[in-house]
């Protein structure tokens, strides 16, 4: 099978809704403010109806509930928007079967996300960008769940393996795997090529365009969580497991110590949007 072939099954290509596209495009314009923000998110009331519950959550609650959006913002802060924004997007652009475990799906995407963006933080690059594409690298898993449906319930039946094994045998069973697909996706969302690049290299980073960073960082990203979910979460034996070359360079200590608290945060995001 080609890739044209897959999108060319499905009936509608999902899409991100307006208002999120224009949000996105705020979001990353350093001259937005919270307030214009707010005022957008407005216009959209299920991305609105989000903001208002994530502010009322234990994690963000004060002395009184948040009633507007202005007052959501504020108390949410412009990276929390920004994250609850996007995902809210892209959650709501696809559907799945009913033997797919759609909560799962999005439990892996923002653990991924969430430690995309602590390695990008400990060398440097650009964090929002490591998580979106984190948060991201996975969705051609989604567009093969609607448009190759036979080959998907043969994976979803099969027992669970590591996310290299499972690209292997998405490649082997139809010609590409859900990097490329996702990738593609990414392209005709029009989003920026640094994240295409991420999530169309992120089982072969080396063979990523030199100087870019962020393919290696998702794909160490993915190996940590791999890791994380195979020992029991941030455990020694996590630590060990982690023995690829690819890994050498991180300091895994402060890499550990720094994701206790963003793992259990963005566990919050994935059950709120799931």
């Amino acid at each position: 099978m080609e890739i044209a072939s897959l999108f060319d099954q499905l009936h509608t290509l999902p899409s991100i809704p307006k208002v999120a596209q224009d949000l996105i495009l705020q979001f990353d314009n350093p001259n937005s403010s919270l307030d214009a923000v707010a005022a957008n998110i407005e216009k959209d009331p299920v991305i609105s109806a989000k903001i208002l519950r994530l502010a009322n959550s234990a994690r963000f609650r004060g002395a009184r509930e948040s009633t507007s959006i202005q007052d959501a913002a504020s108390r949410l802060g412009f990276n929390t928007l920004r994250t609850l924004v996007l995902a809210s997007a892209v959650t709501g652009a696809f559907k799945a079967g009913p033997s797919f475990d759609l909560k799962a799906f999005w439990m892996k995407s923002f653990e991924v996300a969430g430690i995309s963006r602590v390695i990008a933080k400990q060398t440097g690059a650009d964090a929002e960008t490591a998580f979106t594409s984190g948060m991201m690298h996975n969705i051609g898993e989604l567009l093969i769940q609607t448009g190759a449906p036979d080959v998907a319930e043969r994976f979803n039946s099969s027992a669970k393996g590591n996310t290299a094994g499972h690209v292997a045998s998405e490649n082997l069973r139809l010609g590409f795997g859900y990097p490329e697909v996702g990738a593609e996706l990414a392209r005709r969302w029009n989003l920026p090529k640094v994240i295409q690049e991420a999530i169309a290299y992120q089982a072969r980073p080396l063979q990523s365009p030199e100087g870019s960073s962020q393919p290696t960082i998702l794909a160490q990203a993915i190996l940590v969580a791999d890791a994380l979910d195979s020992h029991g979460g941030l455990t020694d034996e996590a630590k060990a497991a982690l023995g690829n070359p690819l890994i050498e360079k991180l300091d895994l200590d402060a890499l550990f110590t720094a994701l206790a608290p963003v793992i259990e945060a963005d566990k919050a995001f994935a059950q709120l949007l799931a």
